[in-house]
């Protein structure tokens, strides 16, 4: 059998190859995702420096008061590893998400592309946080949005949906 009488796997309407706005946008939000993880591992690594600072300034404020027994920098440190174990969790949360969503819209998937576009939004309440990664990563994460959104995406994701919609 030659090549020529072997059947076809490409049958059937040609894919058309992902955009390269597409492929750009999807790569910084990977990379948008890997900026996130950095900042929550620059959160934690200063965190003891900054429990100590605050410990001085509690120790400071309440020399001479009486507390009534409540250990006031025990919650205080308490409290502030909590909240960065927390915020961390949640950064590896939307970054292992944005990656999985970024190759999504890659294959097509305009949900895909509305899911990023919150979590872009979102991002803007971490602008100031992870001592100016927050910034770095909100830039990041809208030029991604902004390419994925530019008119060669939005008929190339329809195209997609084109394909994947049946003909009755």
């Amino acid at each position: 059998m030659s090549t020529a009488d072997s059947p076809s796997f490409t049958e059937g309407p040609a894919q058309p190859s992902t955009p390269s706005v597409v492929r750009t946008s999807a790569l910084l939000y990977v990379i948008g995702a890997i900026i996130g993880l950095i900042g929550a591992i620059i959160v934690l690594v200063a965190l003891p420096g900054q429990l100590s600072a605050a410990q001085g300034q509690i120790d400071s404020a309440l020399q001479g008061r009486n507390t009534n027994g409540v250990d006031v920098a025990g919650i205080t440190t308490g409290t502030a590893i909590g909240i960065a174990v927390f915020s961390t969790l949640l950064t590896l949360a939307f970054s292992i998400l944005t990656i999985v969503f970024a190759q999504k819209m890659k294959q097509g998937r305009n949900w895909a592309r509305i899911v990023l576009a919150v979590f872009t939004f979102l991002q803007l309440f971490g602008v100031l946080g992870s001592y100016g990664v927050g910034a770095l990563h909100f830039l990041v994460l809208l030029v991604a949005f902004i390419l994925s959104v530019l008119p060669t995406a939005n008929v190339w994701f329809r195209e997609q949906k084109a394909l994947r919609t049946p003909t009755v």
